[in-house]
């Protein structure tokens, strides 16, 4: 076997454990997501699991990039469908739909525990480090309408923040009216921090 068919078994191994990785977080949690039951839902051996992640915490962190690209997709398909003609409101639904997707939650829970466990959080904060530029670039492309107004990092950063805390509030309490309530008036909010 050549050193380029070994070299794309071994990338399409990998993203087959990436995939068994992030369907087990986003149907068992964090909690859930044991290397034993990736390693069972990819039909793979334990030496092969190990020798692509070798600890729990690098396997969950490379999970990042995945959560991601699903977040962006989710993201593009919202702002495609929304019907809202006001650009900024619009971006502001596509976001709160973004998080409201079993793939952003996966990620915010991996956060979450990471609170509480050192090894997770240096590998996560590595992990987010090399995502954050696609996250930006999705930024980027939805408020592109107010490229170089004074205002906007700010109003995206603080735009990231209320949808996290969104998502969280909405794992226990669901009401699209009084969500749709905030995202209006956050979107009012941040047209005012907006200035050519």
């Amino acid at each position: 076997m050549s050193a380029k068919t070994q070299g794309m078994l071994g990338q399409h191994t990998r993203k087959k454990l990436l995939d068994a990785a992030v369907e087990c977080l986003i149907e068992l949690g964090v909690a859930g997501t044991t290397t034993l039951a990736v390693q069972h839902r990819a039909s793979v051996s334990r030496g092969t699991l190990l020798h692509h992640f070798p600890s729990h915490a690098e396997l969950l962190a490379a999970t990042v990039t995945e959560l991601v690209e699903r977040n962006e997709l989710a993201v593009i398909a919202s702002r495609r469908s929304h019907p809202i003609e006001d650009p900024l409101e619009r971006a502001m639904h596509a976001l709160a739909y973004a998080v409201r997707q079993p793939a952003y939650l996966a990620e915010l829970e991996l956060w979450a525990v990471a609170r509480t466990d050192p090894h997770l959080k240096q590998v996560l904060v590595a992990a987010e480090r090399s995502a954050r530029r696609d996250s930006q670039r999705v930024h980027e492309m939805l408020f592109s309408e107010w490229s170089g107004f004074k205002g906007l990092q700010e109003v995206i950063a603080l735009t990231q923040h209320f949808m996290r805390g969104l998502a969280i509030s909405e794992n226990l309490r669901n009401s699209a009216t009084k969500r749709d309530r905030l995202i209006t008036a956050w979107a009012n909010a941040a047209r005012l921090m907006l200035k050519e």
